[in-house]
C-alpha cells in the first residue's frame, strides 16, 4: 500500500526560512544595539554585527515577500542548471578580480552586481538595477568613508 505523501504548496518552505531568518536577524539587531556603535569613520564593537544583523533582516523580509514559482516546472526552469550557474559565478568573479584595478570599483561592481541577479538568479532587468544601483553606491560610500582605498578605473574622480 502506497502512501500518498502530503506536500506544501510552493514557496511555503522558503517563507518559512524566510520568518525563521528575520526573527534572528531582528533578535540579532536588539542584541547587537546594545554595544557600542560608534561611527562609520571609528566603528566600535557594535558597528559590524549591528550591519549584519540588519543586512540579514532586510534580505529576509525581501525573501518573505518575494513571489514564489506557480508550479514545479516553472520552478525548473528558472532554476536552470546548478553547476553552470556556479561556473558561470566562478568566471565572473575572477575577471572582476582581474579588470578591478583598471576599470575600477564603481563599473566592476555594478557589471557584477548585474550579471548575478540578472544572468543567473533571472531578476527583471529593473529589479536588477533597482537593487544593484544603490548597492554599489552605498558600498562605496561606506568603503571610502572606512579610508578602504578603492580603484577609480576609468571614472577617475
Amino acid at each position: 500500500m502506497d502512501q500518498e505523501v502530503k506536500r506544501k504548496p510552493a514557496g511555503v518552505r522558503e517563507r518559512a526560512g524566510a520568518v525563521l531568518l528575520l526573527a534572528f536577524g531582528l533578535y540579532a539587531l536588539f542584541e547587537a544595539a546594545k554595544l557600542p556603535f560608534g561611527g562609520v569613520r571609528a566603528p566600535d564593537a557594535g558597528f559590524f554585527p549591528v550591519c549584519v544583523a540588519a543586512a540579514l533582516s532586510v534580505f529576509a523580509l525581501m525573501a518573505m515577500l518575494a513571489e514564489a514559482p506557480r508550479d514545479e516546472a516553472g520552478a525548473a526552469a528558472r532554476d536552470g542548471n546548478g553547476a553552470t550557474r556556479v561556473a558561470i559565478a566562478a568566471v565572473a568573479l575572477l575577471l572582476y578580480a582581474l579588470f578591478l584595478k583598471p576599470v575600477g570599483f564603481l563599473v566592476c561592481t555594478l557589471l557584477l552586481m548585474l550579471l548575478l541577479l540578472r544572468g543567473i538568479c533571472k531578476v527583471s532587468w529593473r529589479a536588477s538595477l533597482l537593487a544593484a544601483l544603490p548597492a554599489v553606491a552605498l558600498s562605496y560610500f561606506l568603503f571610502t568613508r572606512l579610508g578602504v582605498p578603492l580603484p577609480a578605473g576609468v571614472l577617475a574622480f
